[in-house]
């Protein structure tokens, strides 16, 4: 193990973003947009783009050095059959990652390997 980060995330700070949409465009890379569209229930939509930016950031705190010219599009983040995330994109960084949600919270945790 060469780190390990951990962020929790309150969807009502999520919710209460005044541009949401800019937001979205800022957390999510191309691929979590595309299963993003798919959710029409916007209590879903809360969870999934407060649990990426969680375990983006979680990742950021795992990754011992991390390029700095990073952000957090350049991150993809997938779920197995399962449901449990794994990152996809880059392919250079294996972390593993776990979250969980309760009614007003998402927490995340990355261990860098």
């Amino acid at each position: 193990m060469k780190g390990i980060g951990i962020d929790i995330v309150e969807f009502e700070r999520i919710r209460a973003i005044n541009h949401p949409a800019k937001f979205v465009d800022k957390i999510l890379s191309k691929k979590e947009k595309t299963v993003y569209a798919t959710f029409l229930n916007e209590k879903r939509q809360l969870e999934y783009l407060a649990g990426r930016f969680a375990m983006k950031e979680a990742i950021y705190k795992a990754i011992p050095m991390i390029d700095k010219t990073w952000r957090f599009t350049d991150f993809s983040i997938m779920n197995d059959d399962s449901g449990a995330p794994y990152l996809v994109e880059p392919a250079e960084v294996k972390v593993m990652l776990t979250l969980s949600h309760s009614e007003n919270y998402v927490v995340a945790v990355a261990i860098c390997l």
